[in-house]
């Protein structure tokens, strides 16, 4: 059986990554999958309420420090055992180093080829979301690796509009 992968990214920080990638470990574990967890770049507080919640260490794959044999490796034999691996990103998806792309979370998906889910912080937006999430499909050259959204804070009002 394959291992199943996921990576929760946003467009910036401050817009419900760490609480949707908490909430998904919370109903993984529930369901009795026993997911293991992984946060991009380098942060100590984010892995630790992953750990509370999955009962094992998380795992960092920081591509600062590590070429994308090491971040394939680490993740491989991280979750060995486990069939969901849940990776939270760092920042804003495409923030590297300066104004680049380079050792961002882009960085991670591309090189370990894990799919993503974009976390689009919705407060104070109506339409504007949509050209968020365009921008954000095409910016990258190639495979923006984005394969689904949450709209998190999204307006009451405008949630019978988004579902249709």
């Amino acid at each position: 059986m394959k291992k199943i992968e996921m990576l929760i990214a946003a467009p910036a920080s401050n817009t419900g990554k760490t609480a949707v990638t908490c909430g998904l470990l919370a109903a993984l574990k529930q369901r009795g999958k026993n997911p293991v967890s992984f946060k991009c770049g380098p942060d100590y507080i984010d892995p630790m309420f992953h750990s509370r919640i999955t009962g094992r260490p998380a795992g960092t794959l920081d591509p600062y420090f590590c070429d994308a044999e090491t971040l394939r490796f680490l993740l491989a034999s991280e979750s060995e055992g486990c069939g969901l691996a849940v990776l939270e990103g760092v920042m804003g998806y495409y923030d590297g180093i300066g104004f680049s792309s380079e050792a961002s979370t882009f960085t991670v998906a591309r090189a370990t080829e894990t799919p993503v889910i974009l976390v689009i912080g919705c407060r104070g937006m109506g339409a504007s979301v949509a050209a968020v999430l365009r921008g954000f499909l095409e910016h990258a050259s190639g495979d923006s690796m984005i394969r689904g959204v949450i709209f998190n804070q999204l307006p009451a009002k405008l949630v019978p509009q988004a579902m249709a």
